[in-house]
């Protein structure tokens, strides 16, 4: 097997574990309806107070239509309200509910969780030559 092979393989297999990790995560909190891409928009939400539906957009680098999409799906499940601005009646403002606070607060659990995971299995120089290696490929 080439090296590039292997890279491969092991960038997939650290990909799947984070998406396992998070859907686990969910299950165990009891939201077990949300699928991660809307978990990454309620965590998008969380990291950006007063984010429109605009801002989403083009947070997610996406189409507004298809961001409100999502957004109004997790506004029914009671994870996400908006909020008219009072400067421009045209704007409405995204922010999560206590429920949607408490998904944003398992996202960002789960990674944390997944990052001691790997320090955990590696020497604190190895998880720093690691760390510097991803920098590194991804500049």
């Amino acid at each position: 097997m080439t090296n590039k092979k292997r890279m491969s393989d092991v960038i997939e297999t650290v990909g799947q574990a984070l998406v396992n990790a998070k859907a686990e995560k969910l299950r165990k909190i009891g939201a077990p309806e949300i699928n991660l891409t809307q978990f990454q928009y309620i965590s998008v939400i969380n990291q950006n107070e007063d984010l429109s539906f605009t801002g989403m957009a083009q947070a997610l680098n996406l189409s507004k239509p298809a961001v409100t999409s999502i957004i109004h799906k997790l506004i029914e499940q009671g994870y996400v309200y908006k909020h008219q601005s009072a400067s421009d009646r045209r704007v409405f403002h995204i922010h999560l509910t206590e429920a949607g606070k408490q998904v944003a607060e398992a996202y960002e659990d789960s990674r944390r969780e997944y990052v001691d995971g790997i320090h955990r299995a590696l020497t604190d120089c190895e998880f720093k030559q690691l760390l510097e290696l991803m920098e590194k490929a991804l500049h």
